[in-house]
């Protein structure tokens, strides 16, 4: 008779998360990922088949976790520069610690295992196309972006390359002040 499982599952999955997210997919091994959930890998074994399985898992709980309190952050109220302005707010509170700069995991992925495994890069390619998305919808409140899908859609983009872009200066340890003047002049016009 099996042993019921004494462990959290959601703890394990964030664990996991963050080892990949931190070493990319190559660069984390079965036994990084042992240490960082406290579980041996008959245990990981039981819920996932394999370390492919526990990188799919992680990135999808990127989505429902860290790409959702994005999502939260745009749904709230004022206008859309106001809640742009609150997102990358969010995200340059990782550039004001002295703790680790991780960057975002999905930007992370697509340059990592987004080029060797297809699943990787569908689910990749569609959060961003879901972020991305969300970024027009949010625009779509305010004028001139409700009336100009042409215009929405340009600034949108515009927005999400600034967005993964901030991500990534910030796990390269740009300095906070530059960043948040970047943020500034990003808004300018919104």
């Amino acid at each position: 008779m099996a042993r019921p499982r004494t462990f959290d599952t959601q703890d394990a999955l964030a664990a996991i998360m963050g080892v990949f997210w931190r070493n990319g997919f190559e660069g984390t091994s079965l036994q990084d990922i042992e240490a960082s959930t406290g579980l041996n890998k008959q245990s990981l074994y039981r819920i996932y088949p394999d370390k492919r399985a526990m990188y799919l898992a992680a990135l999808r709980h990127y989505d429902q976790t860290e790409i959702a309190r994005a999502g939260d952050i745009l749904s709230g109220s004022g206008s859309a520069r106001d809640k742009f302005l609150r997102l990358f707010k969010d995200v340059l509170a990782e550039a004001d610690n002295d703790g680790p700069r991780r960057g975002c995991f999905l930007c992370n992925a697509s340059i990592d295992e987004a080029q060797l495994d297809t699943d990787a890069r569908d689910f990749i390619s569609s959060a961003m196309r879901r972020i991305e998305q969300k970024f027009q919808d949010t625009l779509a409140g305010d004028a001139p972006y409700n009336k100009d899908a042409k215009l929405r859609k340009a600034t949108a983009t515009k927005l999400l390359s600034f967005y993964f872009g901030l991500r990534v200066l910030i796990k390269a340890r740009m300095p906070a002040s530059g960043l948040r003047a970047g943020v500034r002049e990003a808004l300018e016009n919104v």
